[in-house]
């Protein structure tokens, strides 16, 4: 084959591919959402966020530089429900990122912080150098978290990143993660596998109709012999609650009464499963104000694998994500 043909046949290959249908790994972002923060005397978190954009800054334009605007989620614990928190706060700080530059915080220092410390996540987006508070598409932000318990558990989680769109720009507005202003929320999120015995705990932020909106979240459970199960959950703002507390379904004991496979994970290697395990998909069947009125039916919401804040385990993981988008996320920017 000659070189033009060579070359006319990639083109066609290359002109098939639209970016919606090319391979995406975890890319730089303008906005970028870490799931859970754990501040004060009892905790360590260090957030990191790195400007991966190394092109050189000047004086008029701050070429490659941007004001990234930092807002922690602080919850109130709710005695009564671990998933409805009795309030929702936010603080805010500003920090600036020259090009290439990388910057790692420790929260119970970086954050408002009360004498029993607090916990919730944290929304990061970058703003521009020179309007204060104006929204910025600056797709070149990198993050992760190192988060330390009080157990002496351990790991460390990536940001959650969002791209920027032809929409973004707003000055004190919400953060619209509508695939105008910034990339959309996925539609449902994945739990590829769990196992029942090892104590993960799930974090949920909801991302429709504000910090005391309540997003409505069916669970779709799979055992490992594919025998179905669901729950549904109510929760408000944010929670980081170990499965078997989200639902008794996620149980060791529970999963062995179902119509499980005996042969399944045998850790001891003699022929014959040990422990259970399963998958899960979770879906928004709707989003409801404080007074029980619908907002909107069907929300937003991000979420991770965590260890917990007691738990020695020091496995966590972002969760799966489907390729239908939801709409309707949005973060208000306080």
């Amino acid at each position: 084959m000659s070189a033009v043909r060579t070359l006319a046949a990639l083109a066609v290959v290359f002109a098939c591919l639209a970016p919606e249908g090319l391979a995406r790994g975890r890319e730089p972002g303008s906005a970028l959402i870490y799931t859970v923060h754990r501040s004060g005397p009892a905790f360590f978190t260090v957030i990191n966020v790195t400007n991966t954009n190394t092109m050189p800054a000047t004086p008029i334009t701050f070429g490659g530089s941007a004001s990234v605007h930092f807002q922690y989620v602080n919850v109130t614990p709710n005695p009564a429900d671990p998933f409805m928190p009795l309030n929702c706060v936010v603080f805010n700080r500003f920090e600036f990122l020259t090009p290439a530059d990388t910057l790692s915080v420790l929260t119970s220092c970086h954050n408002a912080v009360g004498p029993q410390g607090s916990q919730g996540y944290l929304v990061v987006s970058a703003t521009s150098p020179s309007a204060f508070g104006q929204q910025q598409g600056f797709d070149f932000m990198v993050g992760s978290e190192l988060v330390i318990n009080a157990a002496g558990g351990m790991y460390a989680l990536n940001a959650i990143p969002f791209d920027a769109g032809a929409g973004v720009g707003a000055i004190g507005g919400p953060l619209l993660f509508d695939d105008n202003s910034y990339e959309a929320a996925p539609e449902h999120i994945i739990i590829d596998s769990f196992l029942a015995v090892a104590g993960s705990q799930l974090a949920m932020v909801n991302l429709t109709g504000g910090v005391n909106a309540i997003n409505m979240l069916q669970f779709e459970v799979w055992n490992d012999n594919e025998f179905p199960l669901s729950t549904t959950l109510m929760f408000r703002c944010w929670f980081d609650q170990p499965l078997t507390t989200v639902s008794p379904l996620f149980n060791e004991n529970f999963l062995k009464s179902t119509m499980h496979d005996p042969d399944e994970l045998d850790v001891t290697c003699n022929g014959v499963g040990n422990l259970e395990t399963g998958w899960a998909r979770i879906n928004s069947v709707g989003v409801l104000n404080q007074g029980g009125a619908l907002i909107d039916p069907d929300g937003a919401f991000v979420g991770s694998i965590s260890a917990g804040p007691n738990t020695e385990i020091d496995g966590a993981h972002l969760l799966w994500e489907s390729k239908a988008k939801q709409l309707n996320g949005t973060f208000q920017v306080f």
